[in-house]
C-alpha cells in the first residue's frame, strides 16, 4: 500500500541549501564581473600598446625630420661663404656641435625635445651668421667702392702731378733755352807764324775763329765759357793737345778743338778763339760752337 505522505526536509537542510545556491550564485557573478575586468583591461593595454606604438612612430619620424633639419644645417655651417677666420672658426664649432646632436640616440620625447631646442638654438646662430656675413659683404663692397674712388683719385691726382712736372720742365727747358747765349757771325781763317791771314795750310801756324755772343737780358751775368770744335774734310774733331772732352746735351762727350771763358754782362762780345795746327789738310771745314752743353751755331771754311 502506497504511502502519500510527502517527505519533510528539515527547516537546517533547506537554509544550508539556499546558502550555497546564494555562494554559487556570487561565485559566478564574481567570475563574470573578473572575466569583464580582465578584458577591459586586457582592451585598454591593447590600446595603450597601440597608442606607444603610434607615439613612437611619431617620434620616429620627429627624430628623422630633425636629423635630416641638422643635417641640412650643417652643410649650411660648412657652405658659409666668408673670409673672416672668427667667423669660419664659429662655423667649424657649430659642424662639430651638431655632429655631437647627431650621434645621440634621440628614443623618447625628452631628447626629441632636447633635439628641437638645439635645432632652433643652431637657427639662430645660423641667422645671425648670416646677418654678420651679409653685413662684412656689405662693408667690404662700400670699401672697394671707396678703394676704386681713391685709386681713381690718386691716378688722377699722380696725372696732375705729372702734368704739373711736365710743365715745370717745359718751363725750366724754356727758362734754360731762354738762357742760353747765341752767336753769329763766325769765321775762321788761317794765321801764318807772323800772324798774316793766309789759307794755304802749308803755311798755317794757328786758326782763328771770331764771333759774336748776342746780348741776352735773361741769361745771367758772369763766367761762360764757349768750346770750339773744328770738323775736318774727314768728317774728324781737329783734336786739342790733351784730347779732352766737354759734354754735349745731344752728342754726350765730344772731343775739342779749343775753349774760351769770358766775363758776359748782357751785352754782345765779340771774341776769338785760336787752335793750333794739329794736322790741318786741304780741303772744307766746319767750325762748331757750343755753350753750356748746347750747339750754338757753325760756319764752314776751306784751306788750300
Amino acid at each position: 500500500m502506497e504511502n502519500n505522505n510527502p517527505v519533510t526536509i528539515p527547516p537546517m537542510e533547506r537554509e544550508r541549501g539556499r546558502a550555497s545556491k546564494g555562494i554559487l550564485v556570487l561565485l559566478v557573478i564574481i567570475v563574470l564581473v573578473l572575466g569583464a575586468s580582465v578584458g577591459i583591461m586586457l582592451s585598454k593595454l591593447k590600446d595603450q600598446q597601440k597608442e606607444a606604438a603610434e607615439v613612437q612612430e611619431i617620434l620616429e619620424d620627429q627624430k628623422k625630420v630633425l636629423e635630416n633639419d641638422l643635417t641640412d644645417l650643417q652643410d649650411q655651417f660648412g657652405n658659409l661663404q666668408t673670409n673672416n677666420d672668427s667667423l669660419k672658426n664659429l662655423a667649424s664649432e657649430q659642424q662639430e656641435r651638431i655632429k655631437k646632436l647627431l650621434a645621440i640616440q634621440a628614443d623618447n620625447a625628452q631628447k626629441i625635445r632636447t633635439y628641437q631646442k638645439e635645432l632652433e638654438t643652431l637657427r639662430e646662430v645660423m641667422r645671425s651668421f648670416i646677418v654678420q656675413i651679409d653685413s662684412l659683404q656689405q662693408s667690404n663692397l662700400a670699401l672697394k667702392a671707396e678703394r676704386t674712388e681713391l685709386a681713381k683719385d690718386l691716378a688722377a691726382e699722380r696725372k696732375q702731378r705729372e702734368r704739373v712736372t711736365e710743365d715745370r720742365e717745359r718751363l725750366t727747358t724754356t727758362v734754360q733755352k731762354a738762357q742760353v747765349l747765341s752767336v753769329a757771325d763766325i769765321v775762321t781763317v788761317g794765321l801764318n807764324n807772323r800772324s798774316k791771314e793766309v789759307d794755304r795750310v802749308r803755311n798755317v801756324e794757328k786758326l782763328k775763329t771770331c764771333f759774336t755772343v748776342r746780348e741776352n737780358q735773361v741769361a745771367s751775368a758772369g763766367e761762360r765759357t764757349f768750346y770750339l770744335v773744328i770738323i775736318k774734310p774727314d768728317k774728324k774733331a781737329l783734336a786739342n793737345k790733351n784730347n779732352d772732352t766737354f759734354t754735349s746735351r745731344d752728342d754726350g762727350e765730344i772731343v775739342y778743338t779749343a775753349k774760351r771763358t769770358i766775363e758776359y754782362d748782357n751785352k754782345d762780345v765779340e771774341l776769338c778763339i785760336f787752335s793750333d795746327n794739329l794736322g790741318l789738310t786741304a780741303g772744307n771745314y766746319d767750325a762748331r760752337i757750343y755753350y753750356d752743353g748746347y750747339f750754338v751755331g757753325s760756319a764752314t771754311f776751306s784751306l788750300k
